[in-house]
């Protein structure tokens, strides 16, 4: 089965789509060219998508070459009946930089990245546990990262 399987997403898009995953800065000209298509069809797709919020371009930092070298994933129970507003507060701590709300064994799953195992000791025994509602917390420190990739491979 092919990728990017949407009723909103016809195959041009997945094909204009798959460059821009190579490439974010890639030129619309050389996926027209690439694709055999007028550079305007390539824009008016591009920024179709991303006014639907299919795509966002950014660019992505690679931790380790701006001094965050300590990755941890870190699951959290939450308790009390404010769960949103505890949730709202994680979210602005700047070491988070992913986080998902779950089910199973914890309410929450983060990555956090810190510059050192110091900066993460005070980050779970001081900032986390701050947080009123953050019951308790299970840390695993990342060693090393196998993959680490913002293509979406569909099924």
């Amino acid at each position: 089965m092919d990728s990017f399987q949407s009723p909103g997403l016809d195959d041009l898009d997945r094909r204009i789509l798959r460059y821009l995953q190579q490439d974010g800065r890639i030129p619309f000209t050389a996926i027209a060219q690439a694709l055999d298509l007028a550079e305007g069809t390539v824009r008016k797709r591009v920024n179709r998508l991303i006014e639907e919020g299919v795509l966002k371009i950014v660019g992505v930092l690679n931790p380790n070459k701006i001094g965050l070298g300590t990755l941890a994933i870190v699951g959290v129970k939450l308790t009390g009946d404010k769960v949103g507003e505890v949730i709202a507060q994680i979210e602005q701590l700047p070491q988070v930089r992913y986080l998902a709300i779950c089910t199973g064994v914890y309410d929450v799953i983060m990555e956090v990245v810190v510059a050192n195992t110091e900066e993460l000791y005070v980050f779970l025994t001081k900032t986390l546990r701050s947080i009123s509602g953050v019951a308790s917390s299970d840390t695993s420190l990342v060693m090393k990262v196998g993959k680490h990739s913002h293509e979406w491979q569909g099924p």
